[in-house]
């Protein structure tokens, strides 16, 4: 008999292959039990997950999402889109242990509706900060998606930085030194614009390229 949820490992992460064909009524009962099946590998696990198979709606996906961490006990970093992203998974990876180590603080989700979130620990947030919106950290401040919005990192008066994978923010500061990004001739909203960091030198601040997000991620203090 065909298996309406199986599940298939990456690096820091799992990809739940769905059966196009079930219906929610079944999925959820299988889902839990694939979790609790795997209770003592996943206990208190923090990682990343991606569908496969089925087109969920977004309503879908997050009961699919409460089933797992209720079943399995265990908390998912994000969901990563079905055609992945090297640089983005490998920074996922680095988030999860950062997480387990009590490094950082994460916010999963987009940043939308005029919200702000404030925090006394670095702050990593798994989504986008839309225009309208702010993160503020005493630390520093990573979005691992597109920062469209205002970001405050430093608010302690230490030297910090501020990352994105997209970065073209509303406003910036970084301790007492406040900033405006330039956008890079043509550059939109686009998924695969390069990751870059803010941080002050000279007494300004300056923006440079990131490679490798995963490096960026390693130096939080």
């Amino acid at each position: 008999m065909k298996d309406i949820v199986r599940l298939k490992g990456f690096p820091n992460g799992i990809r739940i292959v769905i059966d196009k064909e079930a219906s929610m009524d079944a999925i959820l009962p299988a889902v839990t039990e694939k979790f609790k099946e795997s209770g003592k590998l996943f206990k208190n696990a923090r990682f990343a997950v991606s569908f496969e198979g089925r087109e969920n709606t977004q309503e879908e996906e997050d009961a699919i999402l409460d089933a797992i961490e209720e079943a399995g006990d265990v908390s998912i970093v994000c969901v990563l889109a079905k055609d992945g992203n090297e640089p983005y998974e490998r920074a996922v990876g680095e988030t999860a242990k950062l997480l387990q180590d009590g490094a950082a603080q994460f916010y999963r989700g987009n940043l939308t509706n005029k919200k702000t979130i404030e925090t006394e620990q670095n702050i990593i947030v798994l989504g986008n900060v839309e225009s309208g919106c702010k993160v503020v950290s005493a630390k520093n401040v990573i979005v691992l998606g597109s920062l469209f919005g205002s970001a405050y990192a430093g608010a302690d008066g230490a030297a910090h930085f501020i990352a994105a994978l997209t970065m073209e923010p509303e406003s910036i500061r970084i301790g007492e030194h406040k900033g405006k990004y330039k956008k890079k001739t043509g550059w939109g909203r686009k998924k695969n614009s390069a990751p870059r960091m803010a941080y002050v030198k000279d007494e300004q601040i300056v923006f440079e390229d990131l490679t490798i997000t995963e490096e960026l991620l390693q130096n939080l203090d």
